[in-house]
């Protein structure tokens, strides 16, 4: 029972994996929209020891989501992030033999990235650029998992916390010359508001329900999901086309997440008895992979598009997925 516990955070990870970016900021006036499609797919799973092995849940789901920024000054860019978005596809092997789906969306990101060195930022520099871009996450409603015990078809998880959080992304690059740059990112979410154990998913909506019997309610607003951690550096090479104006990029990211998993408070000594000795808290989570991508910007198109293509690759982990995330990013370029 325990390791189907992280199913419900199988894909908090979406957002940063494919919205991770430079310390660079869009230019006064200019924004750009994303259409971000994705595919994932995991039939193996990391256990506490970091080993691999068959998942409980073989799952494979198609996600879209969007976001749009634009660039408030020649240094400040406002963004409203919604990924992971809409799933529009899924399909989980449930242990009974049953087929399980995934839907309904992430929560949203509203925020803002400030540059302070850079080429037209406060502190001026060509060798370096820093950015931070602090946000706010907007819940959107979740599932009342209570609903699906009895469906032969049910949904049995969620894509994101739905709870309000607060966070900080930090951005730091080494431009030595215009045909290389160097990336260190770093975000950090933390969730102040409390979530409801019922709400996780379809095993914790399950396990509340087989305790009701012994007069036994897990409920109200008990779950602290505390914070969460990523951390990656990435190489990127670029090349850039004079005529036609067409930029290339190629970007080998190493990404680290870390959680230390939530907590369940109120709940009866005699609870983790009844679940044969299984506690209602999540492990701590961690996650390591490499993202290769490739970026092709065309640039005198009437609306200028950019077209990014990814493959995040799974190395190690604990309490997690072995996920392997197939990503494209759309943005169409507009200036107002």
């Amino acid at each position: 029972m325990k390791r189907l516990l992280v199913f419900g955070l199988a894909f908090l990870l979406l957002a940063p994996a494919l919205f991770a970016d430079h310390a660079n900021v869009m230019p006064a006036r200019v924004g750009r929209f994303f259409v971000v499609p994705t595919f994932i797919m995991f039939d193996r799973e990391f256990d506490t020891d970091g080993n691999r092995q068959d998942a409980n849940a073989p799952t494979r789901m198609f996600n879209l989501g969007f976001a749009v920024e634009y660039g408030i000054t020649s240094w400040i860019t406002g963004a409203v992030q919604w990924a992971p978005g809409v799933n529009l596809w899924s399909d989980v092997d449930m242990p009974d033999g049953r087929d399980g789906r995934i839907t309904g969306s992430g929560d949203v990101l509203l925020g803002a990235k400030i540059q302070i060195v850079g080429r037209e930022a406060p502190i001026q520099s060509e060798l370096f650029r820093l950015a931070f871009a602090p946000g706010v996450i907007i819940p959107v409603p979740g599932r009342d998992f209570r609903d699906e015990l009895t469906d032969s078809n049910p949904r049995v998880a969620t894509l994101d916390h739905h709870v309000f959080g607060v966070g900080l992304r930090s951005f730091f690059d080494w431009v030595p010359n215009r045909f290389f740059y160097l990336n260190f990112y770093n975000e950090i979410r933390f969730f102040p508001q409390r979530g409801r154990f019922r709400d996780l998913g379809y095993t914790q909506a399950a396990q509340a329900a087989g305790l009701v019997p012994a007069g036994i309610h897990i409920g109200g607003n008990d779950v602290n999901f505390r914070y969460d951690l990523t951390f990656e550096i990435e190489p990127t090479f670029t090349y850039r086309m004079e005529a036609p104006i067409i930029a290339f990029e190629v970007g080998l990211p190493f990404t680290y997440f870390f959680t230390p998993g939530y907590t369940v408070s109120n709940v009866p000594a005699m609870a983790e008895t009844l679940l044969g000795g299984s506690s209602l808290d999540q492990g701590s989570v961690h996650f390591l992979t490499f993202g290769p991508n490739v970026s092709v910007f065309f640039m005198e198109w009437p609306v200028p598009m950019e077209f990014r293509f990814s493959y995040t690759i799974p190395l190690w982990g604990q309490n997690t997925q072995v996920r392997h995330v197939f990503g494209m990013q759309i943005k169409t370029y507009f200036r107002i």
